[in-house]
């Protein structure tokens, strides 16, 4: 974190039906604000790199636990995008935030496309959309996917019970080489409740986790380009060596989703994230906030 920027104050806020935990850095009023939304089982905190960067360039930063996620409520219902996009919107609401920059990692990048296309005209709505790594290609595109085979592919592991130190043994035996190091060793902890026996449990649980596998599926994210009147950055990431089958089409399935956005959005930056893996928010903390400011300061004609 840079030296000048405080920690983030953590806030509870009460939505009808949910209450949001949201980490806050302060900003100054005249620059436009953050809103930073976290990928599938993630938190908050997933962005605790990024962040501070905004924040000492001046911006206010507001990162929310998504429903079912994090230290923010699990209720039992509203596991779709409307429902997490209309969370996103209260929680605007209350907050007051006039046109935020709105930035989405991996599906967080869903629902980030979700909020701006249903809120493109309005004073809530975001004044520049970063899809990071999410929210760019369409599930259904994959070739031969089915809805079967998606929700096979993309089901959890079984970790709960797991023993912590088994968990930071697979964090630290990453195929791809990407440090990790105490501090971001904590903030993908810090996706799980770590019992008093020494084991984890996810905080979203796999039942709310697979209907929002769901929900990824049925996302029509080539028709909500259409509807997307702001300025849009996309961050794809792309490994310096491609390995197997999959992920040279799951690549492949990136790069029609960005010539799809190329055709339906007018104001569109692509910046492919060359030698980095999913997680941008975690390897490329610096590069992706430099992206994140030049959105903010982009003036379209």
């Amino acid at each position: 974190m840079p030296p000048s920027v405080p920690a983030p104050v953590s806030l509870d806020v009460d939505l009808p039906g949910l209450r949001v935990r949201v980490l806050h850095w302060d900003g100054r009023p005249d620059r436009p604000a953050f809103v930073l939304l976290h990928g599938l089982a993630s938190n908050a905190r997933f962005w605790e790199l990024v962040a501070p960067v905004l924040a000492e360039a001046g911006h206010a930063v507001w990162a929310p636990d998504l429903r079912g996620h994090g230290q923010t409520q699990k209720p039992d219902v509203g596991y779709d995008f409307a429902t997490i996009s209309s969370d996103v919107r209260g929680l605007v609401d209350r907050l007051q935030i006039d046109r935020p920059i709105l930035a989405g990692h991996s599906w967080g990048g869903m629902v980030a496309l979700e909020y701006a296309g249903r809120n493109s005209d309005d004073r809530r709505g975001p004044r520049g959309l970063a899809l990071v790594d999410g929210g760019i290609g369409q599930l259904n595109d994959y070739p031969g996917a089915t809805r079967e085979s998606t929700l096979a592919a993309l089901t959890p592991p079984r970790l709960e019970g797991t023993p912590v130190d088994d968990l930071k043994a697979r964090l630290h035996a990453s195929p791809r080489g990407f440090p990790i190091d105490a501090a971001r060793e904590g903030l993908i902890l810090a996706n799980f409740d770590l019992r008093p026996d020494g084991t984890v449990a996810p905080h979203l649980s796999f039942d709310h986790h697979m209907r929002l596998v769901e929900a990824m599926w049925d996302s029509p994210v080539y028709r909500l380009f259409e509807r997307v009147g702001c300025p849009v950055l996309l961050v794809p990431a792309k490994g310096g060596d491609v390995r197997g089958v999959r992920e040279q089409v799951y690549l492949e399935l990136k790069e029609r989703g960005v010539a799809r956005a190329q055709q339906a959005v007018r104001h569109l930056r692509v910046a492919w994230m060359e030698s980095t893996d999913h997680d941008i928010p975690l390897h490329r903390p610096e590069a992706l906030a430099r992206l994140l400011l030049e959105l903010a300061a982009w003036e379209p004609d």
